[in-house]
């Protein structure tokens, strides 16, 4: 879904429109809401942890503390330290959560995405920010250009 990590600890269960597929950031960097689609399968995810996984406590945040005491509101700290985890138990070298915005990016970028519709979701104001996250595929690139036309001289 490429959020940055202080927008999943700033999620709140009523941030989630589960008839829409919507899920709203209040908290952005740029302090302006955004409104995203929820894909099913991470609306699935959603509702495993929320029948499963999250304690039954008295705010609203959507993230939580499992460890003692459990309950607490999961901070920006807390989900970059999830992340850090996972990423440990499968193997990946990565020093933060950030690539996942990129390789979201990139990916979409891959499939066909525009540039304005990916910066729209990442919540960049300018394509000039977004541009870095689409990395480009040179042999993709090569594969698509046209053979260079022969001169008949």
């Amino acid at each position: 879904m490429a959020l940055r990590a202080n927008e999943v600890a700033a999620l709140a269960l009523d941030d989630v429109d589960w008839r829409a597929s919507t899920l709203r950031l209040r908290q952005t960097k740029q302090r302006r809401e955004r409104l995203l689609p929820l894909p099913p399968r991470v609306a699935r995810a959603l509702v495993a942890y929320l029948q499963r996984g999250r304690p039954a406590v008295a705010h609203r945040l959507l993230f939580v503390t499992l460890w003692a005491p459990p309950g607490r509101p999961l901070s920006t700290d807390g989900v970059r330290h999830a992340i850090g985890r996972a990423f440990g138990r499968c193997g990946i070298e990565a020093t933060g959560p950030h690539i996942l915005r990129r390789s979201w990016a990139t990916l979409a970028h891959r499939r066909g995405a525009d540039l304005k519709l990916i910066a729209d979701i990442l919540g960049h104001q300018s394509l000039e920010t977004t541009a870095p996250y689409a990395q480009v595929n040179f042999e993709e690139l090569r594969q698509a250009a046209l053979p260079w036309p022969r001169s008949k001289l």
